[in-house]
């Protein structure tokens, strides 16, 4: 009898044939990827998320094809920390980028990095300088522009024109093309324009109908200026995806934009600023575009910008080598994958806040320290017990010679640890044969320090007390003629509670405190808001109602987070930095304090 062949019959020579002839496999497409950042960019300026005014028109028509992200935050609202974040999925804790002109670590891992492992061409152009190479945002990439023609019109030192990034981008496409184009492309690009200073573009029209819904006030102009600054960034990002499309590099690519933070055009008491994380600040656009993603589709969920390197890199079907903090936002079949009930932490720049907002949706809290800040206390009365003191390990003692002086400088690196609520770093030492010192302090990361000097030239024990928050690495430091001799010091924390039962007689202004801007400094207050009824953070809820549980609730997460990210940061980036090798002057310092 005749065998009738059937699909059935044939299955076991198909997988043969397959995985002797593996090119008979289908084979996997590597989408090119754009990743488009605009600095500065408020969500609600853009006309997807419902702004009035003609500032995006090609974004919105590129994002009513793709998915959109409504509620999409920063956890740090401040460029260079926030890109990293978007670059790496880590968060700015963990990264440890948290002031701009900030080097990215050798040790972090950049999407660019990934892309290239796996056969990509990356390329990238930036426009502000503290996202120079130099700086390390350029890891993982083959080309990267980070300089530019200052002729070009408006272009600063500083600062590069959407004009001079197309320009740069279009020369590295091209370059690609003519000798990498069997390649699948990674393009980042990054504008500047709606970060200040605002220009005048004149050529930009808006509707005088539209143009009035501007609050008619003194700062009206200088809106209608941010948002042109808008709408020529979204003209050239028109001119770059016709360019992409003309050279059939769109065919299969997805698109991704956001911004790295927002920016305060009057509320909360700043206008052209971006140095705190009310909603303002803190949300961004975000949305994706392009090959196989689902369009005209919105997410509700509050997500992360720490999620886009994870989401980018799964397009490709791509991972980080090591865990991350984003979550990924698409599934296999590129549809929305968020994840709920998330918390979030938001840090702002540290030299201009030291508060603390974690979001628990739909609740948004602010744990205040800045209001802490205003005086440090010195006392020339030892009251503290000695027991709540020990000497400083003398790994932790650095020295200089003040520039054009016959000085001498002690600084003092604190060990750092998590510890809930406001504590008090302590200095105690002896000044014997008195020739003249100051003692002060600065919490880092910055260099904002604040001392007081002595004129008095007695021999006298100093006990200084200097506030310190979680997210503080405490610096303290005397500063000596040659002559002065330094002996006993000791170090501590104390909780503010405590620090309150000694009563020292000298109150010192803090410097430190001078370079706060937010509202909240001169307020001892928390601040809780409900987005669901109060998306601008108007109405604080601590004074209205009792929320007593839920803080110790919020607070708690604060600290398991900021615990967390620090556990992060010691396995990325270690423990501290090394110890340089002291001069024979340093080891005689060393000595005549009791160390060697």
């Amino acid at each position: 009898m005749k065998k009738i062949l059937t699909a059935k019959n044939y299955l076991p020579v198909i997988l043969v044939l397959l995985f002797v002839f593996p090119g008979c496999r289908k084979k996997e497409i590597k989408p090119n990827i754009l990743l488009i950042t605009i600095d500065t960019l408020r969500r609600d300026r853009l006309g997807l998320y419902g702004y009035p005014l003609a500032t995006s028109p090609f974004i919105d028509q590129l994002a009513k094809k793709g998915l959109v992200f409504k509620n999409t935050i920063t956890p740090i609202p401040l460029t260079d920390g926030s890109h990293a974040s978007i670059l790496t999925s880590l968060h700015p804790l963990a990264h440890g980028v948290i002031r701009n002109c900030s080097k990215l670590d050798d040790n972090i891992e950049t999407i660019a990095e990934v892309y290239k492992k796996n056969g990509y061409y990356t390329i990238a152009a930036v426009s502000i300088f503290h996202l120079h190479g130099k700086y390390n945002f350029c890891q993982g990439f083959d080309s990267y522009s980070d300089s530019w023609d200052c002729n070009i019109k408006y272009n600063k030192r500083g600062q590069r024109v959407a004009q001079s990034v197309h320009e740069s981008l279009i020369g590295q496409i091209e370059d690609y093309l003519e000798k990498h184009k069997d390649k699948p492309l990674f393009i980042w690009a990054h504008y500047f324009d709606p970060h200040t200073p605002y220009i005048n573009r004149k050529e930009i029209l808006f509707k005088p109908e539209n143009k009035a819904l501007e609050p008619a006030d003194e700062k009206k102009e200088m809106r209608i200026r941010y948002a042109k600054e808008i709408r020529y960034t979204d003209n050239y990002i028109k001119k770059l995806f016709r360019y992409l499309e003309d050279k059939g590099l769109a065919n299969k690519m997805v698109a991704c934009i956001t911004a790295d933070h927002g920016e305060q055009l009057g509320e909360h008491g700043h206008f052209a600023r971006h140095i705190d994380f009310y909603s303002e600040t803190a949300f961004v656009p975000l949305f994706f575009s392009g090959f196989k993603i689902p369009g005209n589709k919105i997410v509700k969920e509050y997500v992360s910008t720490m999620d886009i390197g994870v989401t980018l890199l799964r397009l490709a079907n791509l991972n980080f080598e090591k865990p991350v903090h984003g979550k990924n936002l698409l599934d296999s079949k590129k549809n929305p994958e968020v994840v709920t009930n998330r918390d979030f932490l938001i840090i702002a720049n540290p030299r201009r806040t030291k508060s603390i907002h974690l979001i628990d949706v739909p609740f948004s809290f602010i744990l205040n320290f800045d209001s802490l800040y205003k005086y440090w206390y010195i006392s020339t009365k030892p009251a503290l017990p000695v027991d709540k003191l020990e000497p400083v390990p003398g790994k932790t003692f650095y020295f200089k010679y003040i520039k054009k002086s016959d000085s001498q400088r002690i600084s003092i690196d604190y060990p750092y640890k998590i510890r809930k609520g406001l504590h008090l770093g302590v200095l105690r030492f002896d000044v014997k044969r008195n020739k003249g010192f100051s003692v002060g302090y600065m919490v880092r990361p910055g260099k904002v320090t604040t001392r007081f000097t002595f004129k008095d030239k007695k021999t006298v024990t100093i006990t200084a007390y200097f506030p310190v928050t979680p997210l503080d690495k405490l610096t303290c430091f005397i500063d000596k003629k040659k002559e002065t001799e330094i002996t006993n010091i000791n170090f501590g924390f104390i909780p503010e509670n405590e620090f309150l039962k000694y009563r020292p007689e000298i109150r010192v202004k803090s410097n430190i405190f001078s370079t706060f801007k937010s509202p909240r400094k001169y307020k001892k207050y928390d601040e809780l808001y409900d987005f669901s009824s109060d998306i601008k953070m108007e109405k604080n809820l601590l004074d209205t109602g009792d929320y007593t549980h839920k803080i110790i609730e919020w607070k708690k997460k604060i600290y398991e987070f900021l615990n967390f990210y620090r556990q992060e940061e010691k396995k990325m980036l270690g423990e501290t930095r090394a110890k340089e090798s002291l001069t024979q002057e340093e080891k005689e310092m060393l000595k005549s304090l009791g160390y060697l």
